[in-house]
């Protein structure tokens, strides 16, 4: 490779504009405030110009990651207990349900079968 197309770790991971003002916009959300004020106090209040859906969907996904349980959050914590606790262990062998008895085919009696229906 040559020193132009040479890698060098990448770059600086993208950050949101909004990230130092969540604690802002989840204040007003509790406050009721519609996605469009939220944008409208960020104009006003922090001088930050983004669209209606900015806050709404970096608010959205911030939510939800926080949720989940992370790795790197996480720690290395023992006493938490497992993403997926082993459920078959703790439950009783179980035996299969009996299949239904087959019901022997009995062949019509084509004597009872009135043929003008079928006409």
């Amino acid at each position: 490779m040559s020193e132009t197309a040479q890698r060098n770790g990448g770059g600086k991971p993208f950050r949101s504009i909004l990230e130092p003002h969540f604690e802002f916009i989840r204040e007003l959300r509790q406050r009721r405030k519609t996605w469009r004020q939220i944008t409208e106090l960020l104009l006003t209040e922090k001088n930050i110009r983004v669209t209606v859906f900015a806050p709404y969907l970096f608010y959205r996904r911030k939510l939800k990651r926080a949720a989940k349980s992370n790795w790197e959050n996480a720690g290395n914590d023992s006493r938490l207990p497992p993403a997926r606790p082993d459920v078959t262990a703790s439950r009783p062998q179980s035996r299969p349900s009996p299949l239904a008895k087959p019901v022997p085919f009995k062949q019509p009696d084509i004597s009872t079968i009135k043929k003008d229906q079928f006409t």
